[in-house]
């Protein structure tokens, strides 16, 4: 394990401690499988390692072990499944998105191979392309990583449920982290601003931010002047 991958580990526990449960609900959890951390909350811990700031979810593949020890656990918690056969725990009032590997959208959906090497790269935004094994202690984080050394958001795999939601996100990655927007993902911006005009888009958006967020990442102006520009 390299010091950058021990880091990212130290940061996780850190941050699962300071809440009762879900420290204790990982651990457990890392009995069924392989945890393959993936999403905002471990691109988080890589991009800003000295800070400490608990996320508003944390998102898990798991490469099965013990598949059936899983389902003895998850009866110890409340659950729902979603539409796309993940489970949601809420833990010491944090949200966990849990996954089976195999049975994730993209690799059900598109041609990609479930590996964790390729769960980076089943993402739609290039920023999310970053997946760290809880268990071997193994960072994939190239896309990532690229994001970065080009300040460009670009599209990884575009076949995706979520495109406005990925939109949205897209803009508040922009100002957040100060990065240009690929000129294939403007060509998206474009389609859908000319298939369901901006000012709908631009609701669409506004809509989509407050149910994501539960918050206000950028306003309606802010939108529209953003998309003024693409």
């Amino acid at each position: 394990m390299s010091k950058l991958e021990g880091i990212i580990k130290d940061n996780l526990i850190c941050l699962l401690k300071e809440q009762s449960e879900t420290l204790e609900f990982v651990e457990k959890l890392a009995e069924t499988g392989e945890l393959l951390f993936f999403g905002g909350a471990v691109r988080d811990v890589y991009i800003k390692n000295e800070q400490k700031i608990f996320p508003r979810d944390f998102d898990i593949a798991i490469k099965f072990k013990n598949e059936r020890k899983f389902y003895q656990l998850i009866e110890e918690y409340e659950f729902k499944k979603n539409r796309f056969g993940g489970y949601k725990f809420k833990i010491s009032g944090i949200d966990f998105d849990i996954w089976d590997l195999n049975n994730t959208w993209a690799f059900k959906n598109t041609d990609l191979a479930a590996s964790e090497e390729n769960l980076a790269r089943s993402v739609f935004l290039n920023i999310d392309g970053i997946v760290y094994n809880f268990n071997t202690g193994c960072l994939h984080a190239e896309l990532l990583k690229e994001t970065l050394k080009r300040s460009e958001l670009d599209i990884s795999l575009e076949e995706n449920p979520h495109v406005e939601l990925n939109l949205l996100r897209a803009l508040v990655f922009k100002r957040k982290y100060n990065l240009d927007l690929s000129n294939k993902l403007k060509t998206v911006f474009k389609f859908y601003k000319e298939r369901s005009n901006k000012d709908n888009l631009i609701n669409n958006l506004f809509e989509v931010q407050l149910s994501h967020y539960k918050a206000e990442k950028l306003s309606r102006d802010e939108l529209e002047k953003e998309l003024h520009y693409i």
